[in-house]
Parts: structure tokens; sequence; C-alpha cells
């Protein structure tokens, strides 16, 4: 390719193309007379059966490992909710609320603006030949997670007097005050272990995120236990934040010996301030990125705070309740995540069947999945709650959210799943677009008119309004998937998005565009 050629990268709308499709590999034809263009299929003459079976296999493999990341990512909370939950029905409550305002007010914008690292350096490492680029853009991503952590920590230092203004009790105010002073310490290297996380994957290391939690997982469990129960150095309810943050630093410490002596230091480059220039460029992407999150992820923390306004035994059932959905929400999750790739694999390669099956094949595992999950959950919904707290209310109440919970848990791990679809289609806008309404037009004002309006149904009525938000973006999505996505046109579209201009510092001489082959191999590590 000429040094002289306009040279172009993928943007955030495309995040798991990682490459340009090699020249040599398509084969254009116009489009109703005009200079728009799309590469041939060459896979049309592969049965549908074979496709299937292709796809099923490769889906299979793919999220079993990715699964394994998620879920022990996901098993720290839970083992959290553990360890305090026999201390008593006030410290499970406010770990629980302490947990949905981390989500909530760190978490959920802070993966928010590290997202859009999986654009920025997947394109600077397979699009240029000086690989220090991807450092140069994880560095942006620091800074963003670092400053929007500064207001939070201030809010944080005064959260319990702000929860006895809400009308919040007392005791819970308190414990819920100690737990985020405490889990403060750590909270800056859980963000940085995200950013991190996304500088190694752009880099085709994907499994190193996967040991180091493998490693890190049983100390938790042990400091969950030590620095809670342990005669010798238990502390009681406030050793469960401070377990959370030795975790987290441990996370980040490991990832970056992991980066130290591994290739992927060699991608970081000198560190300077001029990651500074131009960063407003990485907020136009980052941004969007955590609307799009917060939209469907803060209704379920509003469904939680509103049910603590009914008492601590609603509060302790709900966090039992939602633990089990980040349990099992994440199978479906890393099945999209695998989705993702490989539709955006197959678009970048012109194979806009296969992409098609692909979809086809992981929102029916989904369901399968779903149906799984719900039918063990369901079947053991008397005895659920005995695994946090032996209060028979908390118990009980747990049994009762239980067949509404299992709906719930169906179409949200569906959700995740066709997540990964509408970020290979470059579709977030829309993702957000029908989140908006599904959730807070919808879903959470008839949850608040039923739980605490006339029809008085408690916490009851948050689910039921929970159940509206969630079968409905479910199923808008998958209608839009089954029914109006125009597979041949993704594969134009999926081109088109992969040129936008870069940062002015990037020196075009040293831009490359990798053989097809190199992108397969590429994609082949990740599973």
């Amino acid at each position: 390719m000429s040094s002289n050629s306009t040279v172009e990268y993928p943007r955030e709308s495309a995040p798991l193309l990682n490459s340009h499709p090699s020249e040599t590999t398509l084969t254009y034809t116009p489009i109703h007379n005009e200079s728009e263009v799309v590469p041939l299929d060459e896979e049309l003459n592969v049965s549908r059966v074979s496709l299937i079976k292709q796809e099923s296999w490769w889906l299979f493999t793919s999220s079993i490992p990715l699964s394994m990341s998620f879920f022990l990512q996901s098993s720290f909370n839970f083992i959290s909710m553990l360890s305090v939950g026999k201390l008593g029905v006030n410290e499970l409550a406010a770990t629980s609320l302490s947990l949905m305002m981390i989500n909530f007010l760190v978490r959920m914008p802070g993966i928010g603006l590290a997202s859009a690292l999986e654009s920025f350096c997947n394109s600077a490492f397979t699009a240029s030949s000086d690989k220090t680029w991807v450092g140069f853009h994880t560095r942006r991503g620091l800074f963003a997670i670092t400053l929007q952590l500064i207001p939070t920590t201030i809010l944080f230092m005064f959260m319990d007097q702000l929860l006895l203004l809400l009308g919040q009790t007392p005791e819970v105010s308190k414990l819920c005050g100690q737990f985020l002073h405490v889990w403060l310490v750590g909270s800056w290297p859980l963000l940085a272990y995200e950013c991190l996380k996304r500088f190694m994957q752009a880099q085709g290391i994907m499994k190193a995120s996967t040991w180091v939690m493998v490693l890190v997982a049983p100390v938790h469990i042990y400091a969950s236990y030590a620095l809670v129960w342990s005669p010798s150095m238990g502390m009681g309810f406030i050793g469960a934040p401070l377990a959370m943050a030795i975790t987290n630093w441990l996370l980040f410490l490991g990832i970056t010996g992991y980066i130290v002596f591994s290739k992927a230091r060699h991608a970081w480059g000198t560190f300077s301030l001029d990651f500074i220039d131009g960063i407003g460029q990485y907020y136009r992407l980052a941004i969007p990125s955590a609307a799009m999150m917060a939209c469907s992820w803060a209704a379920f923390e509003l469904v939680t705070f509103g049910s603590s306004l009914f008492g601590p035994i609603s509060l302790a059932a709900q966090a039992c309740m939602f633990t089990a959905m980040s349990l099992t929400y994440q199978i479906p999750a890393a099945i999209g995540s695998a989705t993702a790739t490989r539709i955006g694999n197959m678009l970048g390669q012109g194979k806009h069947r296969r992409a098609r099956y692909t979809s086809y094949v992981s929102i029916f595992t989904g369901y399968i999945v779903g149906i799984v999950c719900s039918t063990i959950l369901f079947t053991h919904r008397r005895t659920w709650g005995y695994l946090f707290t032996d209060d028979d209310d908390v118990v009980v109440l747990c049994a009762k959210l239980m067949p509404y919970f299992v709906v719930v848990q169906m179409h949200d791990g569906m959700n995740g799943l066709v997540g990964g679809i509408m970020r290979a289609l470059g579709r977030q806008s829309l993702g957000a677009a029908l989140a908006f309404p599904s959730f807070w037009i919808m879903g959470i004002p008839l949850g608040f008119y039923l739980g605490m309006g006339p029809p008085k149904l408690g916490v009851v009525g948050f689910w039921l309004g929970l159940i509206l938000g969630v079968v409905s973006y479910s199923l808008l999505q998958q209608l839009f998937i089954l029914f109006y996505v125009d597979w041949r046109h993704e594969v134009k579209a999926c081109l088109s998005r992969v040129m936008v201009p870069q940062p002015k510092k990037l020196n075009m001489a040293n831009l490359t565009m990798p053989p097809l082959s190199d992108s397969a191999a590429s994609y082949g590590s990740m599973a």
C-alpha cells in the first residue's frame, strides 16, 4: 500500500474489527450505479446446516474461557455478600446498598469510559507499525477514569449523611458510609485494571486477565473470611470492603506485572503528557459508551434503592436476587462478547451470510442458557435466601420474588448477549435509543407507581415494572436483528465505519494494512 494513500481507521461504532480487510481478498461490485462497494461473499455455496454446525462449535469453544473470566470477576461481589450475610440484616442491607452505589457511581461510568479503548487501541495496534500508540490511547483512558473518580470520592465521603437525608435508617446509613470509605482505597486500581485489560486485549493477549483472576480469586476468598470472621484478625463488617480493596490492588498489580514481563510492554511507549493533546477525541467516544451502559444499568440500581425504602428486609432480599442475577448474567454476556468478535470478523471479510447465522445461533443458545438457569433457580427458590442469611423473613421474601426474578433474569441475559450483536453492527446508538423508553418511560415509572402508588404492591411492584422494561428492551433488539437487518448492507456499512481520520500526531508513513490472514490468526488467539 502506498504511503501516499488515504489511510483510515476503525471507529468506536465497530470496536471489534481489529483490521482492515485485505484488498486482495475482496471482490468489489457497484451498488445501484453508485460509488459504494461491498465485497463478494465467498461462502454463498456453503450449506445452511454446515454454517450452523460450524458457528455452534466456534461459539461453544470460544465462550467457555470468556465465561470463566466473566464469572470470576462477578464472583468477588458474591463472596463479599456471603461474608457479611450472617452478621445480620442491617449489615447485609448496607453491603447491598453500598455495592449498588459503587456500581452506579464508579463502575458504570468508569467501565463506560474505559470501553472506548476497545476502539482506539485495537485500531492503533493493527493499523500502525508504531505499536506505542496503543499505550498512548491507554494513558488517555487512565486519565479519564482518574478524573471521573474525583467527584465520586467527595460524594462517598459524605454518603452516610446523604442517606439519612433521603430517609434511610441510621444503622444502615452508618454502615454504608463505613463500607464506602474503606472501599475507596481500591477504587482507582479497579478501573485502571479495566483499562490495562483492554490494553492487553488490543494486542491479542486475551487470557491475561483470566490468569490474573485465577491467581487473585483464592486470595479474595481467604481475605473475605479472615478479615470478617477470623478470631485472630477478623474486623467484622468493615473487613468485607477491606478485602475488596486488597483484591482490586492485586488485580491491578497482577496485570501490570504481566505487562512488564511480556511482549506487551513494547506497546506502552515512553510516558509523557502528550496524550492530553486532543483528548476531546477520546471523550467523544467514551461519553456515549458510558451513556449507553447507563440506560439499563441505572434502572436496576434504582430498583434496588427503591426497595431499600421498604426497610432492611426488602433490601436484603433484593440483594439476594441481584446477586443471583449477576452470576447467571455472566454466561450470556460471555456468549455476546464472543458473538460480537465473530460477527465483526465475518463482516470485515465480507461473509455476511455466516455473520447472519452466527447471530441466529447465538440468540438460540442464549435462550437455552436462560431456560436452564431460570429452572434451577426457580426449583430452589425456597432455599436460595439461606445462602446469604438465616433470617426467615428474608428467605420467604426471596421465594416470593423468584417467579418475577426468573423472567427478568432470562431477558436481562439476552440483553447482554444481543448487545454484543448490536456492537458488532455498530448500532450502539440504536441500542441506547431502545433502552431509554423501555426502562425510563415504561418500566421504571410503572414500577414506582405499582410499588409506592395506590396499588401498594411494595417491592413486587418494582419487579413488575422491571419485567416490562427488560422484556421490552430484549424483544425490540431481537426483532431488529431478526427481521430488519440487511446483512449484505451491514458489510458495506462495516467497511465505511472503519474509515475515519486519526490524530494529527500519528505519522502516516508508519501505517500498514495487515493481510486478512493475520487478522484471522489474531481472532483465533482470542478464542
